[in-house]
């Protein structure tokens, strides 16, 4: 299975806070999961299958099915799917595809596991050891994807590049990524995904997502204010016009994180 080269690519279904809760979740659990696409819904799915995508495993919410029951028809019944539910009761629709488990909707990081344990039984022919606190699956691999040093971006027509360092923050913005430049504030166009970045290409010791938009660098924060509905908002030591606000479920990771 892919988990062997690299990852195992999965794919969320679910509202989209949620479903990137339960993607870091998925990879707090299990290191080598890669998650490629959430979606907010069935639909937006399918078609990302249909596109030809690869995807190895779905994470997705049952009570969504509700609003596409023509769903069961239409997925590849290969990919395997973990289905989240706070019903406590599995639905014989949900066996009509490759249903692999089917868990709480924010379930315990044990009970995940007991998932992955099943996934690699299933579809791989030699489970990693499980290893250090919670039973993270690990297997020399440093939880951070692979790190790079530089990256390629884009302005107008010039391709530079940019060290981490040089980065105060990430910024997506109607469907794009950027890297705002420390110091200047200047804009780069860079061909990642925020998600792909903060989980596999940037160190997490030295950047924080602070909320759906924004990838921020530690050495870029010069003041943190409290802020309206107990959030806090960073003033930050580059030219930037709007506002950075830490959304509220991210403030008590955001002060762990400062304080580490």
């Amino acid at each position: 299975m892919t988990y062997e080269k690299g990852f195992i690519n999965c794919m969320v279904v679910h509202k989209p806070e949620e479903g990137y809760k339960l993607s870091h979740l998925l990879q707090q659990v299990c290191a080598y999961v890669k998650t490629l696409r959430v979606m907010p819904n069935w639909e937006n799915a399918w078609q990302y299958l249909n596109s030809g995508q690869n995807i190895d495993l779905i994470v997705g919410s049952f009570e969504l099915t509700d609003l596409h029951p023509g769903i069961f028809d239409k997925l590849d019944k290969r990919v395997p799917v973990v289905f989240t539910s706070n019903k406590p009761f599995v639905t014989e629709k949900a066996f009509s595809l490759n249903c692999l488990d089917f868990v709480n909707e924010s379930p315990h990081p044990d009970r995940l596991k007991a998932t992955f344990e099943k996934y690699f039984t299933l579809y791989g022919q030699k489970a990693p050891k499980l290893n250090g606190e919670n039973g993270v699956i690990k297997d020399n691999y440093n939880g951070h994807g692979q790190q790079k040093s530089r990256f390629l971006v884009k302005l107008g027509d010039e391709l530079l590049y940019k060290t981490p360092q040089e980065a105060a923050f990430f910024m997506a913005e109607e469907g794009l990524t950027y890297l705002i430049e420390m110091g200047s504030g200047n804009r780069y166009l860079i061909d990642y995904k925020l998600m792909d970045l903060e989980e596999q290409f940037v160190d997490q010791k030295q950047f924080f997502r602070v909320n759906r938009s924004i990838l921020l660098n530690i050495h870029a924060i010069d003041l943190i204010k409290k802020y309206l509905n107990s959030r806090l908002q960073i003033v930050p030591k580059v030219d930037f016009d709007e506002e950075i606000v830490v959304s509220r479920e991210k403030v008590k990771d955001f002060k762990k994180w400062i304080n580490q």
